[in-house]
Parts: C-alpha cells; sequence; structure tokens
C-alpha cells in the first residue's frame, strides 16, 4: 500500500471482487456468488482501512484520477 503499484494492485482486487457494486439478481445462487465475491473485496477494505488507514484516500484518489483520462489505462499496461 505504501507505492502507487501495490494501491493499484489492491484496488483492483476489490473491483475485481465487486466491492462497490449492487449484488442483486434475480437469480438467487448468481445473486449468492456475487455477494460471496463481495464479502472478499469488503474483508479487503477492512484490512485496509485498519491497518493503513492513510493510504486509503490516496488509492482512491488515484483510481478517480485513472477513471477520468481515458488514455491512462493503456499507458499503465505498457
Amino acid at each position: 500500500m505504501s507505492s502507487k503499484r501495490g494501491r493499484r494492485f489492491v484496488w483492483r482486487l476489490m473491483d475485481q471482487a465487486g466491492t462497490f457494486r449492487s449484488v442483486f439478481n434475480t437469480n438467487a445462487m448468481a445473486m449468492a456468488f456475487a455477494e460471496g465475491n463481495r464479502n472478499t473485496g469488503l474483508r479487503i477494505l477492512a484490512m485496509v482501512t485498519s491497518l493503513c488507514p492513510e493510504h486509503y484516500p490516496a488509492m482512491l484518489k488515484e483510481n478517480t484520477d485513472d477513471r477520468s483520462q481515458p488514455d491512462s489505462a493503456s499507458a499503465n499496461n505498457q
């Protein structure tokens, strides 16, 4: 979490887990699966906020900055 690279990695884990998305689905099994993934993301978020809360705002700002610049995703992967 002390490096931009580490914060990007943790953010991607939480994003893939659906931490900040609704898990609603009319299919109960799909919704249960999504909620299980989201629970993992929430556990990661809880660890970040309890172990290194000072890095969370930086991670949030970096993600917001990356989304506002459409070409930044391709630049980061090079």
